[in-house]
């Protein structure tokens, strides 16, 4: 898999700074064939429908460590399961950051992605994991 640039979904701001709680919210990464257009999560509409060995709603994962380091606060979060291709396998460009404790009326909150650059075909029995920073200095996301 190639390398990915992450975007912030400026919009969930506010939850993260009022509603969030980073430590023992539930966090999920899922896949998706677009940029979200909003923060707003609705699994099998923001994200890819289940097919060809992708499940909608995406893979929920384990939060390592949340707090301070020195001055910043970061978050650090379990890589999620890989994803299998299976039958015609499955695209998609984005792995969505979702916290689906914070619903906005939906079923989780974006509050960034990983862009890929372009389309990222999965075909039967091939893999995708998306590997997430484990350290302590950087994680997930960082507030300074």
């Amino acid at each position: 898999m190639p390398t990915a640039s992450y975007v912030k979904v400026t919009t969930a701001n506010e939850d993260l700074a009022e509603g969030i709680n980073s430590g023992t919210d539930q966090w999920a990464i899922a896949l998706s064939s677009a940029a979200p257009a909003s923060k707003v999560f609705t699994s099998g509409t923001t994200d890819l429908a289940t097919s060809g060995g992708y499940t909608a709603g995406g893979n929920n994962v384990t939060t390592s460590s949340s707090g301070m380091n020195g001055s910043d606060f970061v978050l650090v979060l379990a890589d999620p399961a890989v994803w299998t291709g299976s039958g015609g396998g499955f695209t998609f460009r984005y792995a969505l950051l979702v916290n689906k404790t914070v619903l906005n009326g939906a079923q989780g909150t974006v509050l960034g992605y990983w862009d890929y650059g372009s389309a990222q075909a999965v075909a039967l029995g091939e893999t995708v994991t998306v590997d997430l920073d484990q350290t302590a200095t950087v994680g997930v996301f960082k507030i300074t």
